[in-house]
């Protein structure tokens, strides 16, 4: 259990960046998207925190959810939304056990095969890839100051 509690903790220190990132952004920039083709600001949170769920789930159970599509029309209900997902997610994470991490789970858009701690870093750098996205996003924003990239409590 060891390796799954420094994993999550790992998670988390992002996750709370990416709301402490939320709080700093209006309504007016929840459609923003840099080009043609882009997530919007809103659809991008939302991509983050429900496809991480589903690498969750896929390494705790065993299935395969794709996402149903959401629509926000505020940030606060985007800012609700990543809390109950990250609830959703912690809540889940906790029951993983280091056998988990060992066990060969599927996922089922590419059919690629590969043990659970395999597809936690893929969640993971997938937090870390799209806040990235996300603290660009910000930026052109127009909002001047950020978090740190990661939080170290």
């Amino acid at each position: 259990m060891a390796q799954v509690k420094q994993l999550m903790d790992n998670w988390l220190r992002h996750r709370n960046v990416l709301e402490e990132l939320l709080k700093l952004i209006d309504d007016e920039h929840l459609s923003f998207k840099p080009w043609d083709g882009a997530f919007t600001l809103g659809e991008l949170v939302l991509h983050v925190v429900q496809w991480n769920d589903v690498f969750v789930t896929l390494v705790k159970t065993g299935e395969f959810t794709t996402p149903v599509e959401m629509k926000c029309q505020t940030m606060e209900e985007i800012r609700k939304v990543v809390r109950q997902f990250t609830e959703k997610s912690k809540a889940t994470y906790a029951k993983i056990t280091d056998e988990d991490l060992e066990i060969e789970r599927v996922f089922a858009l590419s059919n690629f095969k590969a043990k659970g701690k395999t597809f936690l870093t893929m969640m993971y750098d997938h937090e870390i890839h799209h806040k990235g996205q996300l603290f660009v996003y910000t930026r052109m924003a127009g909002v001047k100051e950020l978090p740190f990239f990661r939080d170290f409590k």
